[in-house]
């Protein structure tokens, strides 16, 4: 099993926060949120990791290889400050037919996560918390069980509840997936898109579900705010976690 995950970004709404660093590299807990991403994931039979890389991207090479040594692929995102999740997602699936987990490399989750989603019914699902969104959130609507819609400017009333950017894929959608980023890539030239807009061009022919996740603990750091929510609250929820021993 493959896992991508989009680690490309500088964080510039985390301000003096992030401290310089790489977003995936910010600290909760003494640990960046890339290390605790990757010891939730480990315990799953990841078999390659495919990392996007951009800002200070060597930093973010040896704080991975550190953990999972040479499972880890890295893809470099040259131009990652005009470009956006689209255009990440895009470099990393576009030699891939692979089912896979995708991450955000901003998301602090506990490890049951990926487990519901590794129990899900579903080939492809979406890692959802239900609750009242705003316009900030990727929203969610539903047609009984599918995923009919995924975008911010969904009306709030219509969602059941934000896309944390966790997932699983199936294989068959990976592949139009990858079609569909490059069309918004190349023909429409919108390079500054959320890879959900690639995905929710292709709900009409790939079924896509949810797993519910809202009471565990779990949040995307963007903001000042959100960290300092992540450090006091979500952090100390999660179940301690092993370290990772790498296989070099």
């Amino acid at each position: 099993m493959n896992c991508v995950i989009l680690a490309a970004g500088r964080g510039r709404r985390l301000g003096k926060a992030a401290e310089g660093k790489p977003k995936c590299l910010v600290e909760v807990g003494g640990q960046s949120i890339l290390v605790h991403q990757l010891r939730a994931l480990d315990r799953y039979g990841i078999d390659n990791y495919l990392i996007v890389v951009g800002y200070e991207f060597g930093l973010v090479i040896e704080e991975a290889k550190r953990l999972v040594g040479n499972r880890a692929t890295f893809i470099y995102n040259p131009i990652y400050d005009i470009t956006n999740t689209s255009f990440s997602l895009w470099l990393a699936i576009r030699d891939l037919s692979e089912s896979l987990y995708f991450l955000n490399g901003d998301v602090l989750f506990s490890p049951e996560v990926i487990s519901r989603l590794s129990a899900s019914p579903y080939t492809s699902a979406l890692a959802l918390e239900a609750k009242e969104c705003g316009d900030e959130e990727i929203k969610v609507v539903l047609d009984d069980k599918r995923v009919v819609q995924l975008n911010k400017t969904v009306r709030p009333e219509l969602s059941v509840g934000e896309f944390i950017g966790v997932a699983k894929f199936d294989e068959e959608l990976v592949r139009s997936l990858h079609h569909a980023l490059d069309w918004v890539i190349n023909e429409d030239h919108d390079y500054m898109a959320y890879f959900e807009r690639g995905l929710e061009m292709i709900l009409g022919s790939h079924f896509v579900g949810v797993e519910d996740i809202s009471d565990l603990p779990t949040i995307e750091i963007d903001f000042p705010g959100d960290l300092s929510y992540a450090r006091e609250v979500v952090l100390p929820q999660i179940p301690h976690l092993q370290p990772v021993v790498s296989n070099i």
